[in-house]
């Protein structure tokens, strides 16, 4: 550890922003790993499979006289998509969890490095946004009122903690 660390008791100290800038950098690279490769991977894949299973319900009803249903996207997408509840409940979980693992890293390394007195307010906002997931899911573009502000927030925390880090 450098000199310049702060002494938070004669036993402990913290890091330099230098010594630390590794781990950030490090932390943000796992975390777009997640946001832009994994998560896109996700939805792409379901598109993907969906492609596939109308092209063969298609192949597997050309001269059959009884027409055949199409197949949703809830159908491959989701597991229980026949009850809205469930498929609610388990959206709005999943949908939590799923990014849970990049907000919580994104808010704490912000709040130590960047700035702490924002972390509140961004927690607010960005808490809120979430509360509101499932009254506004399955209703089309109203759960871009939940979803939005979440993106809008991890953007600002990683252009911060990039800024003050990545590219200083």
């Amino acid at each position: 550890m450098s000199s310049s660390t702060c002494d938070m008791s004669s036993s402990l100290m913290f890091p330099s922003k230098d010594e630390l800038k590794g781990a950030v950098q490090g932390t943000l690279l796992y975390l777009s790993l997640y946001f832009f490769f994994f998560i896109p991977f996700q939805s792409l894949s379901k598109f993907y499979i969906l492609k596939q299973k109308r092209a063969e319900a298609r192949a597997n009803s050309k001269g059959a006289d009884d027409k055949q249903e199409e197949i949703s996207l809830s159908s491959v997408k989701y597991y229980n998509s026949q009850d809205s509840l469930a498929l609610k409940g388990d959206r709005t979980t999943g949908n939590f969890i799923e990014f849970a693992i990049l907000f919580i890293p994104l808010l704490w390394i912000h709040a130590i490095f960047v700035d702490a007195a924002q972390s509140f307010n961004i927690s607010v906002i960005y808490t809120l946004s979430r509360a509101i997931y499932p009254f506004v899911f399955g209703k089309r573009g109203l759960i871009l009122c939940s979803t939005l502000p979440g993106y809008m927030i991890y953007f600002y925390l990683i252009y911060e903690i990039a800024s003050k880090f990545a590219f200083a």
